[in-house]
């Protein structure tokens, strides 16, 4: 019951990332933004603590793919990112998950690294041409924004999500 519960959730973000980005970019001032939200990478991220670290790799392998081929230029980009970075989150940062602005604060420095991560293999493979200062200042910071923004929601889906675990599991 609660596998099924996190991946509706999971598919639900997966359809708030992809809604959002019909928004992307906006012109503002002449500029065009990127705002891109990582709602289901903080979700996936959120479940290997609160939930299972397991749950949360085979998530990140279904929907990293769904995503890769969804987007269809690189494949396993998202599936290897999505489970580097679960498994960098549970290994190394699961001590936080009492603490909220730890907490949240690694889960969007992660979601960062994550757009950085995407953002400099495509550019390795020559398939982006935006500059770095550019990438960071009209990409990365305004959907750290956007990322801030949306990460109480996502908690508060992943907070929901572990309670059901608690009541389906049994007692001890």
């Amino acid at each position: 019951m609660r596998a099924i519960i996190i991946f509706l959730f999971s598919f639900l973000l997966m359809y708030v990332d992809f809604l959002f980005a019909e928004f992307s970019p906006m012109a503002l001032g002449g500029v065009e933004v990127y705002f891109v939200p990582r709602a289901l990478l903080m979700f996936i991220l959120l479940v290997s603590v609160y939930a299972s670290p397991q749950m949360s790799v085979l998530i990140g392998v279904i929907f990293g793919a769904m995503l890769d081929l969804y987007i269809g230029s690189i494949y396993g980009i998202h599936t290897f990112g999505m489970v580097a970075f679960v498994l960098f989150m549970h290994t190394a940062f699961r001590v936080f998950h009492k603490d909220f602005v730890a907490m949240a604060f690694v889960v969007l420095f992660l979601t960062l690294f994550y757009d950085v991560y995407i953002f400099f293999i495509y550019r390795l493979l020559d398939m982006v041409d935006l500059p770095a200062f550019d990438y960071l200042a009209l990409r990365a910071a305004p959907s750290l924004l956007l990322n801030a923004l949306i990460f109480i929601l996502v908690f508060i889906i992943a907070l929901k999500t572990s309670r059901i675990r608690k009541e389906v599991l049994p007692k001890h």
